[in-house]
């Protein structure tokens, strides 16, 4: 078992390498080498090598904690929001290899973060404390798709609540899991024949990966919409397919 906690336990007076060595007691030394070597890549810490610990900055350091701890591959890993001084394409480098020995040496790892996105980008199941009660424990997907709770769907990124009255048609009945919805379950559909609910468009705004439409049900509930263009206007109207999970 192996715990990198938001201390960043290292051995000050040793070098980012003797740091990594540490922790491969009772191997060759060729084979520290190589292990060492692999780690100091995967955590870009090449450079680093012979520094010593308590010259390096936080997010350096936290690096060196996170390689000692991989090491030798524990059985069980626990990782106490491990990657807050880093940045996102390291975490993602990061968390494959952990992923890819997770199955390859039949481990677990138990992830404790106050950031949702690292939640859904790297957890098989989430689970989701509030006042020191267990609130949610299900499938990631499931977490998101179906949170069984205001505070669960809000925690886990933007969300809407969808009405019954908000429905075009009432022969459609919505079930508990269905009220909360995120903005990419729907759809832009051609004719109301198609639609769930029909919104009014309030607002626009470009977030990098296409345009985020604003939108008001005819109960005036707030909708949040998403497109790859944007030839919708304000005030134009919408029909909308909700895909559900």
């Amino acid at each position: 078992m192996r715990f990198v906690s938001q201390d960043f336990y290292v051995l000050d007076n040793h070098t980012v390498e003797e740091n990594i060595k540490d922790k491969l007691a009772g191997y060759t030394d060729e084979y520290k080498q190589k292990r060492a070597n692999q780690l100091l890549r995967l955590l870009d810490l090449t450079s680093y090598k012979n520094l010593k610990a308590i010259t390096l900055s936080s997010g350096q350091k936290q690096r060196v904690a996170i390689a000692r701890s991989l090491a030798e591959f524990p059985k069980v890993l626990l990782l106490d929001e491990p990657f807050s001084n880093l940045d996102l394409p390291l975490r993602d480098k990061i968390f494959t290899y952990i992923r890819q020995q997770i199955k390859k040496e039949n481990a677990a790892v138990i992830l404790v973060t106050h950031q949702p996105e690292e939640a859904l980008r790297y957890a098989d199941e989430t689970a989701v404390m509030e006042n020191g009660k267990l609130i949610q424990h299900d499938a990631t997907f499931t977490v998101y798709y179906q949170p069984k709770t205001k505070n669960v769907a809000a925690l886990m990124g933007r969300y809407f609540i969808l009405e019954q009255d908000d429905l075009i048609s009432a022969k459609v009945k919505l079930s508990r899991n269905q009220t909360y919805i995120r903005p990419n379950q729907l759809q832009i559909v051609d004719s109301k024949a198609q639609a769930h609910i029909q919104v009014t468009v309030t607002n626009v705004f470009f977030n990098g990966y296409g345009f985020e439409y604003f939108a008001e049900t005819k109960l005036g509930n707030s909708v949040y919409f998403y497109s790859k263009d944007n030839t919708i206007q304000i005030d134009d109207a919408v029909y909308l397919k909700v895909k559900w999970y």
